[in-house]
């Protein structure tokens, strides 16, 4: 017999205004891609999948592209950062004040970096930045994971969920492991 367990997990998704964060939230969630703009304050989500056939109630919440203060939020168990692969103001961003807020909160939550607007970097030959940098920045920062991403023509999405997913359940496992070992 196998039981199905309910298991959740909260995210938080960040980085600067006009990246591409909320249109990433909605492929998520199995929408369409939202052509207009739509300022967000704060918005929460909430959607389940199926996960090695448990169910996992994600709570996504999408936090403002301005620079907000991160003090107010329950730390999540996984960091959402998102920057734009055509804008390189929106990456030094992510080096310059995302990271050290997130790593201000003292917990060893894991971060998938995100690139968004793959379909942008296509067409502009100069100035984007490039796959090989947005590795490179990952692994200086210790990304738990690096993916590159298309809301508008969903290209990577599934790829940025899964990441999400395995980056979750890493540091779930990790935990474990320490409360075994210095449980006994």
């Amino acid at each position: 017999m196998v039981v199905s367990v309910n298991k959740s997990l909260q995210c938080s998704i960040l980085g600067d205004g006009f990246v591409g964060k909320s249109c990433l939230v909605e492929r998520f969630l199995g929408g369409e891609f939202n052509q207009e703009y739509v300022a967000t304050l704060q918005d929460n989500y909430t959607t389940t999948c199926k996960v090695n056939g448990d169910n996992l109630e994600m709570n996504i919440t999408d936090m403002a592209g301005e620079h907000v203060e991160l003090g107010s939020l329950d730390v999540p168990d996984v960091f959402i950062v998102c920057f734009s692969l055509v804008d390189r103001d929106s990456l030094e961003s992510v080096l310059n004040f995302w990271i050290p807020k997130i790593q201000s909160q003292g917990k060893d939550t894991p971060i998938v970096l995100i690139g968004t607007q793959l379909d942008k970097r296509r067409s502009q030959r100069k100035g984007h930045v490039t796959t090989e940098e947005g590795l490179s920045i990952a692994q200086t920062l210790c990304a738990s994971a690096y993916v590159e991403c298309s809301a508008k023509e969903n290209i990577g999405v599934d790829v940025a969920l899964y990441s999400i997913l395995l980056a979750s359940n890493m540091c779930r496992r990790k935990s474990g492991l320490f409360k075994r070992v210095l449980g006994r």
